[in-house]
């Protein structure tokens, strides 16, 4: 069972999102107000794992607009809202908007009380002299394209040892076997993207040590034979000179990190 990967969780320090049965609530109200997405994760813990991917996504697109200044506050100082990056059915966008906390549940520091997720068009949006954009990862286009003409190298020792209960989860114990089946399913991989660069799939990672963030890429590894199930993801970095694999990801959770960005648009990324 995989732990959730937490975001920063800036949201949590500067608001209080309420009780959690509440929040719940808000999350699923936004869940059947936007464009059909898969929001759910089934090997989250916890009583409140519904719609998991879209808690989780939030969590991230605040830290980004955070980090891009993308926050707007109302003249009178009493709300907040930021931009989802989602939309209505119709095309409207979706804001989350917050109003000066006051609840004796919130911590000392939580200055905003989240009020719920609602349209630009709402009359409560009028307080504010604009309303914010949306989150922007796309500083560098050409990261989101794998290059066919740099190698792809793989840190078998890291990737094998450190993600060692992965290749257990689906079936394979013996380190010289799940060597041998990385080294063909890369060869394999590398010929696909010859024919079909959108099979790799962007992520957005931030480290936590150094506070660095960077585009990394999601690669299909077809272990099992199988060339139309992947079985895991591969993650590369990109270098001057090649692409580096040092870890690799279950399928959920690769497509719960890619829709930091974007919805996933790739047959094998699927859950």
């Amino acid at each position: 069972m995989e732990k959730e990967y937490s975001p920063e969780g800036y949201l949590y320090k500067d608001a209080y999102m309420g009780n959690q049965e509440s929040y719940q609530k808000k999350i699923n109200y936004l869940a059947n107000t936007v464009q059909p997405e898969e929001w759910g994760y089934s090997e989250t813990e916890g009583n409140y794992k519904e719609n998991f991917i879209l808690k989780n996504y939030i969590l991230y697109t605040y830290d980004q607009v955070k980090e891009e200044g993308k926050i707007e506050i109302s003249s009178d100082g009493n709300n907040m809202c930021f931009n989802t990056g989602l939309q209505t059915l119709n095309g409207n966008d979706v804001f989350a908007f917050f109003a000066t906390c006051t609840s004796k549940g919130a911590k000392p520091d939580q200055k905003w009380y989240f009020i719920g997720f609602c349209q630009g068009v709402e009359s409560r949006m009028k307080c504010f002299s604009k309303l914010p954009d949306v989150a922007d990862y796309f500083t560098n286009p050409s990261d989101f394209i794998f290059d066919r003409k740099l190698e792809l190298i793989l840190d078998y020792d890291h990737i094998i040892d450190d993600n060692y209960e992965r290749f257990v989860d689906i079936g394979y114990t013996d380190k010289h076997l799940i060597k041998a089946l990385l080294m063909n399913a890369t060869a394999t991989i590398k010929e696909k993207l010859k024919r079909n660069y959108k099979l790799a799939i962007p992520q957005y990672f931030t480290d936590k040590g150094t506070g660095e963030s960077k585009i990394q890429l999601l690669l299909p590894l077809f272990l099992k034979g199988n060339n139309n199930i992947a079985d895991l993801a591969l993650v590369v970095d990109k270098t001057n000179h090649n692409y580096i694999g040092k870890t690799v990801l279950t399928i959920g959770w690769a497509y719960v990190n890619s829709r930091r960005i974007v919805k996933p648009d790739a047959d094998w990324l699927k859950i």
